[in-house]
């Protein structure tokens, strides 16, 4: 199994208790308080506690950091999308291949990790996305800060919307009248006009003036049952 390089980092300026030191603590507030996770506030309030909770947070890079090294789950008020690469790299390490929805589910579950694979897809727009952006990270073709970005799909609309003046052109061409049954708002208030396309745009059908028509709601909703 592969594993990343050892990196020499300093991490004992603030505070003069190692993270073996702060883990047992966190470890035995669970224990006697009989808690799967707790917030920063409950650890402060312990008379016994090795640190404040923003030392600590400061040694781990965030409290809930700090939680899951302890073997607690925790639940960030933020997503950290730098979190969420590292975890699916090291499952893909771990599982030597890109892993599965259900791969990643138990690994995050495994390891405590503050977020769901669910939320991982969303986030990213489907784990095969992510994989593919990662591998092309990993060979240079990707800057890595493009990696942490939340995924915005295009939502493309199923056909054009009718301008405002063609539709008014439109209405004024079938004389402010139902071209299929005559109904107009002067003679009816209750009458209320749209303009439909001929041929659905659904379907491809154009915005353009040959293939709109002025139907009364009751003709306009006859025609999509009909074409249903």
């Amino acid at each position: 199994m592969s594993r990343e390089p050892f990196r020499y980092r300093i991490d004992r300026i603030s505070s003069p208790f190692s993270k073996v030191q702060i883990i047992a603590s966190l470890k035995k507030y669970g224990e006697a308080h009989r808690r799967s996770s707790f917030t920063e506030q409950d650890y402060n309030n312990w008379v016994d506690k090795i640190a404040h909770s923003n030392a600590i947070a400061r040694r781990f890079g965030g409290w809930g950091k700090a939680l899951q090294a302890a073997g607690f789950r925790a639940y960030y008020s933020k997503l950290v999308p730098r979190d969420m690469v590292d975890a699916f790299r090291n499952c893909w390490r771990e599982q030597e291949s890109v892993p599965s929805y259900l791969q990643l589910a138990e690994y995050l579950e495994k390891h405590n990790y503050p977020f769901r694979a669910r939320t991982c897809q969303r986030f990213f727009g489907g784990l095969g996305r992510l994989a593919k952006l990662i591998e092309q990270a990993d060979l240079g073709e990707l800057p890595e800060s493009k990696l942490y970005e939340r995924n915005k799909p295009v939502r493309r609309r199923l056909y054009d919307a009718v301008p405002r003046r063609v539709r008014l052109a439109v209405l004024k061409r079938d004389g402010y009248r139902c071209v299929k049954c005559g109904a107009n708002p002067k003679d009816d208030t209750s009458v209320r006009l749209e303009v439909d396309h001929i041929i659905p745009g659904s379907r491809g059908g154009p915005a353009t003036m040959e293939n709109l028509q002025t139907l009364c709601l009751s003709c306009n909703q006859g025609k999509k049952d009909d074409d249903d």
